[in-house]
């Protein structure tokens, strides 16, 4: 059983040698171990795989990892390098600021009506992870479960027009954004079929700014709920295990998240485990959630000791994969990362039923 089938095993609760650990490194964690700058590794998707590769040489014993948000030349208008940091302009009306060693994030939005031609027609977002999977080697990809990421619609808008005009447009003009994340939703099922040519472990459907600590429950229902519906229906047709990611809490949309029809849930720190094992573990796997500030500022023994305690509060799921709770950071030590794996070698071998087990019962 090699990680890819251990992971896609555990996401459908069937039996499996070992907890999977999957921990969301992206970017900033895989250029550190790699030795690359990191935003050299976000502005470039050969030197973004080229990372990646190098952290599953350097963890052996964890199962995957996951390709994040990053830019690629193709929608790149201008690119400027200042004393510290890059300046990028791309479609979509966006300018980036990069900093040296860091990763990028949207510094200005050029979008400030709904009627603004962009909303249909650029897409500065899936270049750069599409990319990046192609640049990954076919033998890790098929032995690893390799998470790559899709944008999802309504974090789209929220990228293009910035998300205090977004949750504004959600009370004062409910349909100008409902149209708008009506018009993203066509651009993340291209993105899908792009990458499913690719042939993906899994893929995570990122709406991050959708969590309960920036929308309330009704806006949930109304202007996300619906769109990953359609995305995650599509995965199932293409028979690719789709993952749903929200940072932050999940107050109020917790019970509700199986609707979406993801089959597995990406669970931040902020999330009690054993609460969502025991809310919704019965209908999705769980995926998570180990505090990534306790990650960076931990020893070795209390993260195998952490990792631990957390498989067993998610006994209660039908399936569960041991992750960190958000991407980890740059300076996470990479002992930690051991750890995390470690542990679910530890649970194997404490085990006492002999051969495969269905690590959730």
């Amino acid at each position: 059983m090699n990680s890819r089938q251990r992971t896609t095993n555990a996401i459908f609760g069937k039996s499996v040698d070992r907890p999977p650990c999957v921990p969301l490194i992206d970017i900033s964690y895989a250029a550190a171990v790699a030795g690359i700058d990191v935003s050299q590794c976000f502005l470039d998707p050969a030197k973004h795989a080229e990372a990646l590769a190098e952290v599953l040489q350097r963890h052996p014993e964890i199962d995957g990892l996951s390709v994040n948000i990053s830019l690629d030349d193709e929608i790149m208008l201008r690119r400027t390098t200042k004393k510290d940091r890059h300046i990028v302009q791309t479609t979509g009306g966006l300018t980036w600021n990069i900093p040296f060693n860091d990763i990028g994030s949207v510094k200005e939005t050029e979008i400030k009506s709904f009627d603004d031609p962009r909303i249909d027609e650029d897409d500065p977002f899936s270049p750069g992870i599409t990319n990046t999977l192609r640049a990954i080697p076919p033998g890790v990809r098929n032995n690893y479960f390799i998470n790559a990421g899709v944008t999802g619609a309504f974090s789209q808008v929220a990228f293009l027009m910035g998300l205090e005009n977004v949750m504004l447009a959600s009370v004062d003009n409910p349909p100008g954004l409902l149209g708008a994340v009506e018009k993203r939703l066509p651009f993340a099922l291209r993105w899908i079929e792009n990458m499913a040519e690719l042939d993906p472990a899994g893929i995570w459907i990122g709406e991050g700014v959708a969590s309960a600590s920036l929308i309330s429950p009704d806006t949930y229902r109304k202007f996300v709920l619906p769109f990953e519906q359609v995305l995650f229906d599509r995965l199932r047709q293409l028979k690719i295990p789709g993952i749903l990611h929200i940072c932050g809490r999940l107050d109020g949309i917790l019970d509700i998240i199986p609707e979406s029809r993801c089959d597995c849930l990406e669970l931040d720190w902020q999330v009690d485990i054993a609460e969502a094992a025991k809310c919704i573990g019965d209908q999705v796997a769980l995926k998570g959630n180990l505090n990534t500030s306790i990650l960076v500022q931990s020893d070795e023994r209390e993260i195998r000791t952490l990792s631990r305690n957390t498989i067993e509060k998610a006994s209660q799921a039908g399936g569960f994969i041991l992750s960190s709770g958000c991407c980890l950071g740059r300076d996470t030590p990479p002992e930690n990362v051991d750890a995390m794996a470690m542990a679910t070698v530890d649970y194997r071998e404490n085990k006492k039923e002999p051969g495969f087990f269905n690590c959730f019962d």
